[in-house]
């Protein structure tokens, strides 16, 4: 095996690969991978993104498919995002 190749799950791997000491992590994949990515991320002081995908309707953010519950806001996926801080996701 070569040193960069892994098996199992993202999340079995996470805890040791955030104590190598990353700058930031970026997430994109199902949305429950992701929840628990930011799940565990959030126990370190490392800055995290999600990146979402949703139906996108119209792409201009007027017909709100794309939409997802924000910090204080509704936020719109393909207009605002796709890539939003982890912190900053409410409902996915």
């Amino acid at each position: 095996m070569v040193p960069w190749e892994r098996t199992g799950t993202v999340l079995a791997l996470l805890p040791k690969l955030l104590a190598e000491g990353y700058d930031s992590i970026y997430v994109c994949g199902p949305i429950p991978m992701m929840k628990a990515v930011v799940e565990e991320v959030n126990k370190t002081n490392i800055p995290c993104e999600v990146s979402l995908e949703k139906y996108m309707g119209c792409g201009l953010g007027a017909c709100l498919s794309c939409s997802c519950q924000g910090l204080g806001k509704r936020l719109k996926v393909c207009t605002d995002g796709p890539v939003f801080e982890s912190g900053e996701v409410v409902e996915w």
